[in-house]
């Protein structure tokens, strides 16, 4: 029978050791610091219902395009100006911040294109040959990486179809021709309009020589069920198991060997308390502070998330199987050096298997670990997207959270005082 008093004091113990661990407790202000900075500052809208090539393009931090400048000369053209006041009125509000418009003479929009990394650059020269009006568009990308400039380039040709169709029905109302048949504008949301008209230009093409060859092509896209992995949701989950991993895999290991090299671990055991109540001490010590901290960072980056069962169930359960791994990991561990190579040995060798598994598509090994249930469980809590398949890993985490427990529980009692 566990003895309240004796548990008090153990429970004590730890909170007083970790209260001199200054490099700790900056660990999870630093921890608390970064949630607060993913809450507070959204760059370009990210998170904010932009496409997924938007919110790629945005929190690039190595390559991809952070800013892009749009280039022109209104010298020697009409269609420019009224194009361009479209294009500035047009950005969409994830690209407003990194989309510039600059002005250029027209030798210098011909001279070569020089940027520093991170910046691309797209140019507009309108000039005449054969008595005829040409608009040239130069789209420059950082080498290699041609897809950065995807999200530019889908508002860019969508605006500009849109600009010169304007343009164009303008002038030919100043022209008083009323028959024009111009193909419908492109919708705001439509990035498919140029794959169909394509299809309509090729079916009217062939039925000028023979109707009904090339049938009329309708395309529709639709999201699938769930959410796509989004970034901010998932750094914040990272933060959040962290914090977990931190207390219970990293902490808890390396001063439980502390204790032991010192002695402490002995004097413990000769005292009044008995195996179960040392363990029962740490067990709600440890997950506890893995787990305020993991709630104070969750509360931060989404005050909703507190109030919802799966987030919790989660977190117990995510704290508990931590738990069993960090006490396996002290009970193996002869010293901290061993309890801390032990832990980031551990954490290395299952994220290798987790790659391993997810690239080459091998199954059910992945199943096996801990990690693999934890972020899908957390991350759905944190991104609001809870599904059935969810709940199936929250179970498959309690189960092996058990095992892990069981596991150092026996451990302990077979060699913990060792």
């Amino acid at each position: 029978m566990m003895r309240f008093y004796i548990l008090r004091a153990l429970v004590l113990k730890e909170l007083h050791r970790h209260a001199a661990n200054r490099g700790g407790i900056a660990l999870g202000l630093l921890l608390i610091a970064a949630a607060v900075m993913l809450s507070v500052f959204n760059p370009a809208g990210f998170g904010g219902g932009g496409s997924s090539a938007t919110e790629a393009a945005s929190t690039s931090v190595v390559g991809g395009v952070q800013h892009c400048f749009v280039c022109y000369t209104r010298e020697n053209s009409d269609v420019i100006p009224p194009l361009v006041a479209h294009l500035e009125k047009t950005v969409p509000p994830e690209l407003r911040q990194r989309v510039r418009l600059r002005e250029m003479n027209a030798d210098r929009i011909k001279e070569g294109v020089y940027y520093q990394p991170g910046v691309a650059s797209i140019r507009l020269n309108a000039y005449t040959a054969g008595g005829q009006p040409h608009l040239r568009i130069d789209v420059f990308h950082p080498p290699g990486d041609a897809a950065a400039m995807a999200p530019f380039e889908n508002w860019l040709w969508r605006e500009m179809r849109v600009g010169l169709q304007e343009i164009a029905e303008q002038k030919l109302k100043a022209l008083k021709v009323t028959n024009a048949n111009l193909p419908p504008i492109v919708a705001e949301n439509d990035d498919l309009w140029a794959v169909r008209e394509s299809f309509a230009a090729l079916r009217r093409d062939a039925d000028e020589w023979h109707a009904g060859i090339v049938p009329e092509v309708q395309i529709t896209r639709e999201g699938l069920g769930g959410q796509t992995l989004e970034l901010r949701s998932a750094i914040a989950t990272a933060l959040v198991v962290f914090a977990l991993y931190f207390a219970c895999v990293y902490l808890l290991p390396t001063l439980n060997c502390e204790e032991r090299e010192r002695g402490v671990l002995l004097a413990q055991a000769l005292s009044p308390a008995s195996p179960a109540e040392i363990l029962m001490a740490k067990f709600l010590f440890y997950p506890v502070l893995g787990g305020a901290l993991a709630a104070v960072i969750a509360g931060i980056y989404k005050p909703a998330v507190l109030s919802t069962l799966f987030f919790w169930s989660g977190l117990f359960t995510v704290a508990a199987g931590f738990l069993g791994i960090g006490m396996t990991i002290a009970t193996l561990a002869k010293t901290q050096r061993a309890a801390f190579m032990g832990a980031m040995c551990y954490l290395l060798s299952v994220s290798l298997v987790l790659v391993i598994c997810s690239t080459n598509g091998i199954p059910f090994v992945s199943n096996l670990a801990l990690e693999y249930h934890v972020p899908r469980v957390l991350h759905a809590s944190l991104s609001g997207s809870v599904h059935s398949v969810h709940w199936l890993h929250l179970l498959a985490a309690m189960a092996l959270a058990a095992f892990w427990l069981v596991t150092a529980g026996w451990l302990f009692k077979r060699r913990g005082w060792q």
